[in-house]
């Protein structure tokens, strides 16, 4: 009898552990879907082209990026649209600027090809594409601006500024003077999540009718989610970017740092200010020890949103990334540390 009930506890602990791997939103099946990611080096094309032939080549780019091409040259590396007068000239100063082709050769060395990076896109694209089964997946675009810009987006393109990954010991970072809690996540393993991160805030822009901290805590915390459907065996680390102290103080604090935002009132703070210093990049968040990351609070609606999909696992990942209604994700997460 004593084996019999041993037996029935086993098999319903079993079914419970199975059950619930069924209805979590994030483990899916990738393996019918058949699609590569490469990244398109339009640094190579750009600082290798023939001059004497520019007509042909803005034409080649025209037809090849549409308009990411237009915002590369106007809002990146800012010489204007390709149409005025004088455009060849000002890119060929551009390229053969010795300080950019200096940081286009580094950028070269540093990633002589994008094989690593390619095969966790494809995979996280992959997942994309079960998840949102009717959209169109990205074409991914690198280049170099001289450190003007990171990333961004355009109609189906995410481009990327190879020059922002060179790695945390870059010497150039230095002499920008970088700071330091930026220069840790400007190396070439974070460009996955990254990509995942603007691509969500691209797919689902911010709901800004109220703008306060709360909403801006929980938006994050979709946006790092949607990161978790993408790449769901990388490191939470690295998907928010913190160091494993950062991690840990988070996870040894989660209680204390919430308890602090509901005492001191400022989850429903309209400040920009206020919002700014509780979810922006910084060396550290401002009301909390200076052990915290910045950001931290955003690593808290992370959870919130996380303890939400739990608590609703009948909801996938569109339906999740769908509901605009923030505070509805807070209460109905019945989130309590």
């Amino acid at each position: 009898m004593i084996r019999s009930f041993q037996f029935f506890i086993i098999n319903l602990l079993l079914l419970v552990t199975l059950a619930g791997c069924k209805n979590d939103p994030l483990d899916v099946d990738i393996s019918g879907i058949h699609l590569d990611v490469e990244v398109q080096r339009f640094d190579r094309e750009v600082f290798t082209m023939d001059f004497d032939t520019i007509d042909n080549a803005v034409s080649t780019f025209y037809r090849k990026y549409g308009d990411l091409f237009d915002v590369f040259n106007v809002h990146v590396i800012n010489i204007g649209a390709a149409s005025q007068k004088y455009y060849g000239s000002y890119l060929s100063m551009f390229v053969n600027d010795p300080a950019n082709r200096e940081v286009y050769d580094y950028t070269q060395d540093v990633f002589p090809d994008m094989t690593e990076t390619e095969a966790i896109l494809t995979d996280a694209f992959r997942r994309y594409k079960v998840h949102f089964p009717d959209d169109k997946v990205p074409e991914i675009v690198g280049y170099v601006s001289r450190f003007n810009h990171k990333l961004f987006t355009v109609e189906h393109y995410i481009g990327v500024g190879l020059d922002q990954y060179l790695g945390r010991d870059c010497p150039y970072y230095d002499m920008l003077g970088t700071p330091e809690y930026m220069q840790y996540n400007m190396h070439s393993g974070k460009i996955p999540s990254d990509v995942a991160h603007v691509w969500g805030t691209a797919k689902f822009p911010y709901n800004d009718s109220v703008d306060n901290v709360l909403n801006r805590m929980v938006f994050g915390g979709l946006m790092l989610y949607f990161t978790d459907a993408l790449l769901p065996g990388m490191a939470d680390s690295l998907k928010i970017g913190f160091s494993p102290a950062q991690m840990r103080f988070c996870r040894s604090n989660e209680e204390q740092m919430w308890t602090y935002l509901v005492e001191h009132k400022l989850l429903f703070e309209t400040d920009p200010l206020e919002i700014r210093k509780l979810t922006e990049d910084a060396p550290t968040t401002y009301y909390f020890p200076s052990e915290s990351p910045g950001r931290a609070a955003v690593w808290i609606g992370w959870q919130i949103v996380r303890e939400y999909a739990r608590r609703n696992p009948d909801l996938g990942v569109a339906e999740i990334m769908g509901e605009r209604d923030y505070q509805k994700i807070l209460r109905e997460s019945r989130y309590h540390p």
